[in-house]
Formats: C-alpha cells, structure tokens, sequence
C-alpha cells in the first residue's frame, strides 16, 4: 500500500544493471482501495504499517479482500498502545475476532484475527480504539 517517491525511479542505480520500471508498483499509500478482488486473499499482513491517521481504512480494506475465516496479521510497536482492550474492541467491531495476542515482547505486540463477516458499524461511527500513539524511539 505504498509507493515509492518519484525520485527513486530517476536516482541512478548501480553501473550496468538495468532499470526497475518493468517491476510491478505497489499501490499509492493515499490509494486505500488495492488492486485485488472481494473475498480473494487468505492472509493479510500490517507489519508496523499503521502509521497513518486512516487506520481504519486500512483495516476494512483488509476485511474486503480477505476471505470468510482469512487471517488479519498485526505486529506493531508496543508503545503505540494506550488502551490494547480498546484496539482490540475496534478490531473486532471492523469484522473481526481475536484468535491470538502476544503482548509479551516489551518493543512488539503481535495480534492475530480472524474475519467473521463484514464490519458490524456504520462508516461514520467512531472507533476511539484505532488511534494509536506515534512510535516512540529511545537511543540506546
């Protein structure tokens, strides 16, 4: 769901190799909507990639394109979460059930879900729960 700059495709790529452009391009990061079919992906993956104010966007456009009984995959940094009960509660509001958590790694928390159906609110209710901090980093 992101997209290279502009610029990566004009900077300069090592001596005598050949350009990238024949290689597919991933969606723009605005475009929400992806390339792909209703109910035709059995897994989706949010690796620290729900850094955007429109997490919930992100999140119903996984539950279109997965499959009835697909697998939500979220990893993200621990420090992101106020409230997990809260994420979790907007999660499964969104279509989903939490089948699995792991809250046990002091930078990552890792979560899986599973789709039951389509979401179960309206498109103009709010989900307090999808406001995530920004990532914190600390010099180590």
């Amino acid at each position: 769901m992101f997209e290279e700059p502009e610029w990566a495709e004009e900077a300069p790529v090592a001596t005598g190799l050949a350009p990238v452009a024949s290689r597919p391009r991933p969606a723009s990061v605005s475009q929400v909507k992806v390339p792909l079919e209703d109910e035709s992906v059995d897994v989706a993956v949010f690796c620290l990639s729900l850094m955007g104010t429109n997490i919930r966007d992100f999140l119903e456009e996984a539950n279109r394109v997965l499959k009835q009984g697909g697998l939500l995959k979220v990893a993200e940094v621990s420090s992101r979460f106020e409230d997990v009960r809260t994420f979790l509660g907007a999660v499964t509001k969104l279509g989903f059930k939490i089948i699995s958590k792991d809250l046990t790694n002091s930078h990552f928390f890792l979560f899986d879900f599973e789709k039951t159906g389509p979401p179960r609110v309206g498109p103009k209710a709010q989900l307090t729960g999808l406001k995530l901090q920004p990532c914190l980093y600390k010099r180590r």
